[in-house]
């Protein structure tokens, strides 16, 4: 709104500026009044939406609007605050131009009774003091303060809407809602659609909207540009920057800056990457907005007692990829059906929370994991977590950071965590079965006593120096896995596949190997076979069908390197040379003298040794926590145990075994009812 663009139009007789006067006045005073209700509108937004945090946001808190003590539901304030600022915006807008054409015309008619180019006639003395007619219309003033009024109008009408909304977008961000991110990115487009095609009239009393574009930008060619550099600015960031991880424009976005091509894809998806700009380093937007919800250090489970079923913190279903949730307390959080994908969440205390599928039988039945609406955690940081007595049945933990965590009784039933690292974590009385997906895991030095690993695919798992004393193995696929200074005392390892498996310095004392496939295996120590059960062992090489299996299994793994791993593990199964060379070496020779052995040690008398040798260790003071003694007592529930099951019963009932006192009733009732039909009670 330069003086350049204050011309009449051309060919139309003045009009008697003393007619104009008191319409501009009396409309100026309306616009004024609309103007300041529309910034009040503006900063009543900024403020509601700056008093919402991360945490509010995680907890989905209602935004408690300033003033009226009004709450409205997150969701529903984020999604209609831009639509109703852009109306607001509309309105005024609109108010202004039809306030502009009588300024202008009054200006124009002001200018034919001034004798020089100064607007100096008294008549402008007497406008309204709104800024935006005096900045038409008004006397000559200094150019610091011509600059002064038409930056207002610049500012409060173009810049401060524009940057409001794209406040809004960027503030709700983290919640990873893509539809209502996409209702900013419209309100922002439309606010732009608007400023372009209404506003051009601010300043030009042309009918026509191309004639008032193309006079604007010839008059006035610095303002024209920085105001379309700004909206394509805003458009930009909007569009580009203020992305969901994982949506199509933020996919565009890594392809722009090539993130994927530097290897920086992880980084891409936990902070801004902007096109054709660098970074800062923690992924932030000028150090104040962050593109995941970061909610660190924080007490968010109510301190309450809770009932047997109640959680704390409804987080079900909700799209937490790469939130920062470290050392939270999110005790009996439900995050069922959550998506946690490369989530930090070092040090969060989730015991007895909910990160299971919403429903498990589909996940049985249709081993659709997006149908049963399983949680994910693939990538996650749980670095000493707390999951004791999680419920994590069908979870995908691949490529998860576990070391350290405590699953102590978790439900990891149907999981996968193929690649995941459980070195150092405690797993006692954990159930995995259900076929969980453990193929390339890496448990070294895992504490898994009593844990239920029934069916497990644990190709090429490192357990090595792992504790597994008491744990449930049967049928557990565990080619090419490394047991190495294992402790495999009093477990059962029934009908177990250990080709290639690596069971060097394994403690396997009283032990139950039945019907465990060997070959390519590498014997464990003879001292460590003492009340060990190796009966009807079969040493021979994986045969066509088997190999077919195991390679669809492996086949289906989505990260190159676990492939690649477990595939190093068990290739040499399938190289014929190789395997027919195992069966001259001295190893096979071993296992054949140690299953001759075992078979002439198990006379009648072995029953009893066996079941004295478990009552001592389930009732050991350091396994206080019934850890070993639940693996037992699952152990002897089976059909073919060799054990006096009633005496391992009446031993845990004892108050004398130091692991009685932890047994969970639901064990010792399934105990009881098996003692009682093996009786004939």
């Amino acid at each position: 709104m330069t003086d350049a663009v204050r011309v009449g139009p051309e060919g139309e007789t003045p009009v008697n500026p003393y007619s104009l006067l008191e319409a501009v006045n009396r409309s100026s005073d309306t616009a004024n009044t609309a103007w300041l209700i529309f910034l009040g509108i503006m900063a009543y937004f900024t403020i509601a939406v700056a008093g919402v945090g991360h945490r509010d946001l995680l907890l989905e808190t209602p935004v408690n609007l300033p003033i009226m003590q009004v709450q409205i539901q997150q969701a529903l304030f984020f999604q209609f605050a831009p639509v109703l600022l852009v109306l607001f915006h509309i309105g005024v807008v609109a108010q202004l131009v039809l306030l502009a054409r009588k300024t202008l015309e009054f200006d124009y008619a002001v200018r034919g009774l001034e004798m020089t180019d100064r607007r100096s006639h008294p008549l402008r003395l007497e406008l309204h003091n709104f800024f935006f007619v005096q900045a038409i219309a008004g006397p000559h003033r200094s150019a610091v303060m011509s600059t002064l009024l038409h930056g207002m109008s610049w500012l409060t009408l173009v810049v401060l809407p524009l940057v409001i909304l794209l406040f809004i977008q960027l503030s709700y961000l983290p919640y990873h809602d893509v539809g209502v991110t996409w209702t900013h990115r419209i309100c922002l487009v439309l606010d732009i659609a608007m400023l372009v095609l209404i506003g051009v009239f601010l300043m030009r009393t042309e009918a026509s909207f191309f004639s008032a574009f193309w006079r604007t930008t010839v008059s006035s060619p610095v303002s024209f540009l920085v105001t379309t550099g700004l909206l394509l600015i805003v458009g930009f960031f909007s569009f580009f920057v203020a992305t969901v991880p994982g949506e199509a424009l933020d996919r565009m976005t890594q392809a722009l800056t090539r993130a994927e091509r530097r290897g920086e894809t992880v980084r891409a998806q936990t902070g801004f990457m902007l096109p054709f700009m660098r970074a800062r380093s923690d992924g932030t937007l000028w150090g104040r907005f962050h593109r995941n919800l970061v909610v660190t250090d924080q007490d968010l489970a109510p301190k309450r007692a809770y009932a047997a079923d109640e959680t704390s913190i409804p987080l079900r279903g909700r799209d937490l990829r790469f939130a920062q949730l470290d050392r939270s307390d999110m005790r009996r959080a439900d995050l069922t059906g959550a998506d946690l994908e490369g989530a930090s969440l070092v040090g969060v205390d989730l015991t007895e929370a909910r990160l299971a599928c919403a429903d498990v039988s589909e996940l049985i039945l249709s081993e659709d994991r997006e149908k049963a609406r399983c949680t994910k955690a693939v990538g996650a940081n749980l670095l000493r977590a707390k999951l004791a007595g999680a419920k994590l049945a069908g979870v995908d933990l691949t490529g998860a950071r576990l070391e350290e965590a405590n699953l102590e009784g978790a439900d990891l039933s149907y999981a996968i965590a193929i690649g995941a690292n459980f070195s150092s974590a405690h797993l006692e009385r954990a159930e995995m079965t259900g076929g969980v997906q453990l193929q390339g895991a890496n448990m070294l030095v895992a504490h898994m006593q009593g844990a239920s690993l029934f069916g497990a695919l644990m190709h090429g798992a490192d357990l090595s120096s792992a504790s597994l004393e008491g744990a449930i193995l049967a049928h557990a696929h565990l080619q090419g896995a490394i047991l190495r200074d294992t402790d495999l005392e009093g477990a059962d390892l029934q009908y177990a596949n250990l080709q290639r498996a690596d069971l060097s310095a394994a403690k396997i004392r009283a032990a139950d190997l039945r019907g465990v496939t060997i070959w390519q295996t590498a014997p464990p120590m003879r001292e460590a076979l003492q009340l060990a059960d190796l009966t009807d062992i079969s040493v021979r090489p994986i045969d066509e069908e088997e190999a077919k299996i195991v390679r669809n299994w492996i086949g289906k793994i989505a990260s190159e390197s676990v492939k690649r791993q477990v595939l190093d593990a068990i290739d040499p199964l399938f190289n014929a040379a190789e395997s027919s060379r195992w069966g001259t070496t001295p190893e096979r020779q071993t296992w054949q003298s140690y299953v001759t052995l075992t078979q002439s040690s198990v006379q009648d008398a072995y029953g009893k040794d066996l079941t004295e040798h478990l009552v001592r260790m389930m009732c050991k003071a350091r396994y206080a926590n019934a850890s070993v003694a639940t693996g037992v007592a699952q152990r002897a529930q089976g059909p073919m145990f060799r054990g006096n099951m009633a005496a391992i019963y009446d031993r845990l009932k004892a108050r004398d075994c130091p692991a009685s006192a932890a047994m969970s009733n639901r064990t010792m009732q399934r105990l009881a009812t098996t003692v009682d039909a093996a009786s004939g009670k």
